[in-house]
C-alpha cells in the first residue's frame, strides 16, 4: 500500500464550477493545501525548542513554562522523562534488543509535545500521557510472546487486547493491568516454600493464610526486603522497600508507592504499620491520616476511580493517534476503538461520586485561625525570623547546634518583636510560647508545636496560614501558587487585585495573564510573604529564577531556599492543619486542606449563595473561558443532591417571569418555551395562573428529579473579539421522550 505521504502528493486539484470567483478559489485552495500539511506524516528532524538536550539521550530535559534554568552548565527546574526504565522481564527498554521500542517511545513522546499528534503541549499534562506511554510499554512487554514490541512495537495490539487492558485497570489500576501483586506472590511463596503458589493461595492474594505469611515474611526478613521508617509518625517501624520490590519484577519505584492495591497487598508482611483499619501511608508526615485515607478492605473490593480509567484512556486514545507517522508500529485506527475498550470496563470502576468537599465548618475553622496567624502574628514572626538568619554569628551557630541558645538569641529577640493582643503589646514569644529557633530533633512533637513551638515551626505555621488566605479568597490551582512571582499584588483605587499566570491558557506554552481582585486579608498574605522573600533573598545572595518567587521559603536549616515543587505548599498546609488540631473523623482522620479543594469551597459557595446570577463572575475569578467549563465543573463536585434542587428553582423563576410577561404572548429561547408548554399540558390549562403554585411547582421539581429537563449554561462571546466574554445565556434542555 502506497504511504500516507504519497497519497496525499498524488492528490489532484479540484475543478471548481465557473460561478465560483478567483478569491472564492483561492481560499478553498489555501484550505486544502493546509489540511493536506496537517495530514501530513512528520518527516522532519526530532529537534525542538522545548527539548533542551539531544533526542537520543537517555534522559529527556525539557522546558517548563519558562522557569527552566543553566545553572553551571546544568539545567535545572525541567520537566524530566528517564527512558532508561526497568521493564517486567527484567530488562531495560535502553536495551539494544528494544531498540525500535524506544525510539518509537521517543518518536511519540516528541510528536505529543510538537503538537503534531494532539493540541496537548503543557508540559505537565504532556508528561502524565507519557508515563501512560511507559507503562503501556510495560504491559506490552509484559505480554512481549503474543505482541512482539522489540519487532513490531505496538503494532499487535487489537481490540480484544485493549479490552482486556482496560478492564484490568478499572478493576485495580496499572497494578492490576501488569498482575503486579500477583507476580510478587508468585515469586515469595515460590522462594519461601519451594513450590509454586497453589491457586487457593493466589484466590487469597490479600487475605493470605498465617503460615502463609509467617513463610514468606522470614523469606523476605533474610533477604533484605525490610526497611526502617526513617522519617513522620512511622519513625522506626519496619516496612517493604519498595525500592526492592521493584527490582524483583522490575517495575519502578514510584509506581509501587502510589498503588493502593499493591500497598494492601504489602500491609499483610508489614505488622507494625498495621493499626485500625486505614491503609495509610508509611511516610506519613502529619499528625493523623488524611481524610483521603481509605479503608483496607474499601481499596481491596472496589475498582479503580472512574477518573483513573478516563485519564489512562484519554491517554491512549492521544497515544495511538500516532499511527499516521507511525503506521509500522502503531495498530490502525479503523481495527481498534478505545472508545469500545472504555464501556466496557466502565461497569467496573469504582463510582466516586462527589469528590470531598470541605465541610463548611471545617472551612471556616480553618480561615479563622489562618486570618488571626496573618493579622495578628505574622508581621511579628517574619521580621524575628529575618533578624535572626541575618545575624552571621547566630546563623553559624545554629547549623552547627540546631537549637539556637537562648543566651544568645532567646529573650532579646523573642521579647523584642510584639503583636497586640486585647490592646495589649505583648512579646511573640510569650504569645506563641517560643523559646528556640528549632529543636535538636528532626520529628515533630505535635504537643509541643501548639503549646511551644520553635520559630522555624511558627514561621510554616504562618507560611500555611497565609496559603490559606490566598486560596480560600481566590479560587486558583496549584501550580499557579506554587510558582506565583513576587510581584503579583498590585493595588489602585478600588482595592487590591492578584495577578497570575493561568495554568490551563496554554498555547505553545505561552500562559495568559490575569488580575482577579482580592479582599484586604489575602493581601496581607501576600505581603508577608514579599517581605519573607525580599529578606531570605538579600540574606542567601540568591540571584536564580526561584528567588522571585512570592513563596521563596526557607530550608530548615535557615542556610537556603526550598525547592518550588509540589509538595512546597502543602507540607505547610500541613503543618499549619495540625496546628490548628481540628478533631478527626470517626476512623481517626483529620482534615488536611489542598488548594484544589479551597479552590472547589470558594466556587461552589459562591454559587450556592447567588445561583446563576454569580455563575460567570464564577467563571470570571476561577479563569475559566466559558460560563459551560465552570458549571460542568460544579455539576461534577456539587454536594448531594442539591444541583437539580436548584436548578429546579431556576426554572421555576423563569415559568413565573413568562407568565408575568403575558405566557402565550411572549416566548424565550425555544427549550424553555418548551418546558412552559408541557406544565401546561401536564395540567390542561392556559395559564399557570388557574393551577396552584404548589401543585405546579412541585411538577417541576419532580421532572428535573427525574431528568425532564436540565440546564446548560454557556458564555456568549464578542463577534469582534472571540476570547471577550459579553454575557451569559442558560439553555433549557429537554429530553426526548
Amino acid at each position: 500500500m502506497p504511504k500516507l505521504a504519497t497519497l496525499i502528493d498524488d492528490m489532484g486539484t479540484p475543478e471548481f464550477p465557473t460561478y465560483f470567483s478567483e478569491s472564492e478559489r483561492d481560499a478553498l485552495l489555501l484550505a486544502i493545501s493546509a489540511a493536506k500539511q496537517r495530514a501530513r506524516p512528520y518527516s522532519g528532524e526530532y529537534k525542538a525548542p522545548w527539548l533542551l538536550i539531544d533526542f537520543d539521550a537517555n534522559e529527556w530535559k525539557t522546558t517548563n513554562r519558562g522557569r527552566e534554568e543553566l545553572i553551571n552548565g546544568v539545567w535545572r527546574n525541567t520537566v524530566d522523562i528517564n527512558w532508561a526504565i526497568r521493564l517486567p522481564n527484567g530488562r531495560c527498554l535502553t536495551d539494544p534488543m528494544y531498540r525500535k521500542l524506544l525510539k518509537l517511545n521517543k518518536q511519540i513522546a516528541f510528536l505529543i509535545r510538537s503538537g503534531h499528534v494532539s493540541n496537548i503541549t503543557a508540559p505537565v499534562t504532556w508528561k502524565a500521557i507519557v508515563s501512560v506511554l511507559l507503562q503501556f510499554t510495560r504491559w506490552v512487554v509484559l505480554h512481549e510472546s503474543q505482541f512482539q514490541p522489540q519487532e513490531y512495537g505496538y503494532k499487535l495490539v487489537d481490540q480484544f487486547s485493549l479490552n482486556h487492558l482496560l478492564r484490568s485497570l478499572a478493576q485495580g489500576g496499572w497494578a492490576e493491568a501488569q498482575q503486579i501483586p500477583h507476580r510478587l506472590l508468585a515469586k515469595f511463596y515460590e522462594n519461601a516454600l519451594n513450590v509454586s503458589c497453589p491457586k487457593t493461595v493466589r484466590d487469597a492474594i490479600y487475605s493470605l493464610p498465617s503460615p502463609v505469611l509467617a513463610k514468606i515474611s522470614t523469606w523476605l526478613t533474610n533477604n533484605d526486603f525490610y526497611g526502617t521508617v526513617a522519617r513522620g509518625v512511622n519513625k522506626g517501624k519496619s516496612y517493604l522497600k519498595r525500592e526492592r520490590l521493584a527490582e524483583e519484577i522490575g517495575g519502578t519505584t514510584e509506581s509501587m508507592k502510589t498503588s493502593a492495591k499493591l500497598n494492601a497487598f504489602c500491609r499483610q508482611f508489614e505488622p507494625d504499620l498495621q493499626i485500625g483499619t486505614l491503609l495509610g501511608s508509611i511516610f506519613q508526615d502529619t499528625e493523623k491520616p488524611d481524610h483521603r485515607t481509605k479503608e483496607i478492605k474499601e481499596v481491596v473490593l472496589t475498582g479503580a476511580a472512574v477518573n483513573t480509567l478516563n485519564s489512562v484512556a484519554a491517554g491512549l486514545s492521544t497515544i495511538l493517534s500516532a499511527h499516521r507517522h507511525t503506521p509500522e508500529f502503531v495498530p490502525e485506527p479503523a481495527l481498534v476503538s478505545i472508545r469500545d475498550a472504555y464501556r466496557s470496563a466502565l461497569t467496573l470502576t469504582r463510582h466516586s461520586g462527589h469528590n470531598p468537599f470541605i465541610p463548611i465548618e471545617i472551612g471556616l475553622a480553618y480561615l479563622n485561625n489562618a486570618m488571626r496567624f496573618v493579622h495578628q502574628y505574622g508581621d511579628a514572626l517574619v521580621e524575628c525570623y529575618l533578624t535572626i538568619l541575618a545575624d552571621k554569628t547566630a546563623v553559624g551557630q545554629a547549623n552547627v547546634c540546631p537549637s539556637i541558645p537562648t543566651e544568645l538569641l532567646g529573650n532579646s529577640l523573642f521579647q523584642q518583636f510584639k503583636v497586640s493582643v486585647d490592646g495589649k503589646e505583648l512579646p511573640i514569644g510569650s504569645i506563641l510560647g517560643i523559646s528556640e529557633f528549632r529543636r535538636a530533633s528532626s520529628s515533630v512533637d505535635y504537643d509541643l508545636l501548639r503549646m511551644n513551638p520553635t520559630l522555624d515551626e511558627a514561621l510554616r505555621v504562618l507560611i500555611g496560614a497565609c496559603v490559606v488566605c490566598i486560596a480560600l479568597m481566590k479560587p486558583s490551582r496549584e501550580d499557579e501558587l506554587t510558582h506565583l512571582k513576587r510581584n503579583c499584588l498590585q493595588h489602585n483605587g478600588d482595592g487590591f487585585y492578584f495577578r497570575f499566570k493561568l495554568g490551563k491558557s496554554n498555547a505553545r506554552e505561552t500562559y495568559q495573564e490575569l488580575d482577579r481582585p482580592i479582599p484586604v486579608i489575602t493581601a496581607k498574605a501576600i505581603q508577608l510573604m514579599q517581605k519573607l522573600g525580599l529578606g531570605l533573598v538579600d540574606i542567601f545572595k540568591d540571584n536564580r529564577k526561584i528567588s522571585d518567587n512570592l513563596f521563596y521559603l526557607p530550608n530548615e536549616r535557615g542556610d537556603g531556599a526550598l525547592k518550588a515543587a509540589a509538595k512546597l505548599l502543602n507540607s505547610h498546609l500541613d503543618i499549619f492543619c495540625d496546628y490548628v488540631g481540628l478533631d478527626t473523623d470517626y476512623l481517626g482522620r483529620r482534615w488536611y486542606v489542598r488548594i484544589h479543594e479551597m479552590r472547589k469551597w470558594f466556587l461552589l459557595l459562591l454559587f450556592w449563595s447567588g445561583k446563576y446570577d454569580v455563575l460567570d463572575a464564577a467563571r470570571w475569578m476561577a479563569g475559566h473561558t466559558d460560563s459551560s467549563h465552570v458549571y460542568a465543573y460544579i455539576e461534577q463536585e456539587f454536594p448531594g443532591e442539591e444541583l437539580p434542587k436548584l436548578e429546579a428553582e431556576y426554572a421555576i423563576d423563569r415559568l413565573r417571569a413568562i407568565e408575568a410577561a403575558g405566557g402565550d404572548k411572549v416566548r424565550a429561547e425555544s427549550g424553555l418555551d418548551k418546558l412552559y408548554d408541557v406544565v401546561l399540558n401536564h395540567f390542561k390549562a392556559s395559564a399557570l395562573s388557574l393551577v396552584p403554585d404548589s401543585d405546579w411547582e412541585d411538577f417541576v421539581m419532580s421532572l428535573r428529579e427525574s431528568e425532564g429537563f436540565s440546564l446548560e449554561p454557556h458564555s456568549i462571546f464578542s463577534e469582534t473579539d472571540a476570547s471577550e466574554v459579553v454575557g451569559i445565556n442558560i439553555s433549557f434542555v429537554m429530553r426526548e421522550n
